[in-house]
């Protein structure tokens, strides 16, 4: 058997693992009453909901990638990666379960991203910053590694708020990655791709049973991983970056690290606690004006294409990157205009 024709029997292995651990988490969940408080906070109908799919996404995501690559398991670097997702996980968990501070929540973030930063290759290139000197560049370098990491994670964890939402907008992302990466990349990094397309099927196995009406939630466990892989495996694939490189995760994630800027900023301009959680978010704004469940998620997906289009252009005509880059910041533009414009009608309601 060819690697393309087991690595593809592995893809779809995944899905269908990821799909057969969440419906067993399920049955659990129901027979055992492992319920979580809707961690939605929309619809009353919604109040006995399990909310641990990211163990499934989790399990069947790391199966995957030491099937497809089994030398990896005697790699420290991976098997320092895998006890990072691990540390995410358990906090994930333990916030499902018991609700931790953003303090605490916080803490398990860092130590996670301590851990691949100082015992795995993930941070950011010095060709980024070529004029700095070694000293310079090292803290520069573990700054922005954190910062990235945290963000990333953070974000989706505050957008998993409608059923589908966060998965699908992740699965989104990672797709035109995996495209950009394969059509675009100047030298392919194979673990790196097959790892981003491990990490869809396993999201895409859970997505059935998250689309709404949702049987199971991601929960802080899947929202976090999932963030976190993201975070990580971008920043692995920078080693040898340009700026420009740098550039194109911050464009297919813009979704959900716009949602997190703007409450940032929002509760910052407000004088509001930045870690208090609210219903101000884009999709909370969105359900205030009457769209539906599936028509947010809808829409979110549609933007998140529709950066993904541009960070394509920009790769197949380079020569206009300028351009491109302009209308990006245009888009982000709109929708900064769009959230202060739903904001103030909903003062005025």
């Amino acid at each position: 058997m060819g690697f393309y024709t087991h690595s593809l029997a592995v893809l779809i292995s995944t899905s269908i693992l990821s799909y057969v651990l969440t419906l067993i988490i399920m049955r659990l969940a129901y027979r055992y009453q492992w319920f979580d408080k809707d961690p939605h906070q929309i619809k009353d109908s919604q109040l006995r909901i399990p909310s641990f799919g990211g163990i499934a996404i989790f399990l069947s995501f790391w199966v995957g990638v030491f099937v497809l690559f089994p030398n990896l398991i005697y790699s420290p670097e991976q098997i320092g990666l895998l006890v990072a997702s691990f540390v995410i996980v358990i906090t994930g968990l333990i916030d499902d379960i018991y609700e931790l501070s953003p303090i605490k929540k916080t803490l398990g973030i860092l130590v996670a991203a301590n851990i691949v930063y100082w015992f795995t290759d993930v941070e950011f290139s010095s060709a980024l910053l070529p004029e700095a000197t070694p000293l310079v560049f090292n803290i520069i370098s573990y700054l922005a590694t954190m910062v990235w990491i945290y963000l990333v994670t953070n974000s989706i964890n505050l957008l998993d708020g409608l059923d589908g939402l966060a998965s699908s907008v992740t699965a989104t992302s990672l797709l035109s990655l995996a495209i950009i990466t394969y059509f675009f990349s100047l030298s392919i990094r194979m673990t790196f791709l097959f790892m981003i397309l491990i990490l869809l099927m396993a999201i895409l196995g859970f997505i059935p049973h998250n689309w709404a009406p949702a049987k199971i939630y991601l929960g802080d466990t899947g929202a976090l991983f999932i963030g976190f892989m993201y975070a990580t495996l971008t920043v692995t694939n920078l080693k040898n970056a340009s700026f420009y490189s740098l550039i194109v995760p911050v464009t297919l994630y813009v979704v959900p690290i716009f949602d997190f800027v703007y409450a940032f900023l929002r509760r910052m301009i407000s004088g509001q606690p930045v870690a208090k959680a609210d219903q101000d978010h884009i999709h909370h704004r969105l359900l205030k004006l009457g769209l539906s469940e599936k028509k947010i998620v809808g829409l979110m997906i549609s933007i998140t294409l529709l950066f993904s289009g541009v960070a394509i252009l920009a790769n197949l005509l380079p020569a206009y990157r300028w351009l491109w880059a302009l209308v990006t910041l245009l888009m982000i533009a709109a929708m900064f205009v769009g959230m202060y414009a739903l904001a103030n009608r909903d003062s005025d309601s």
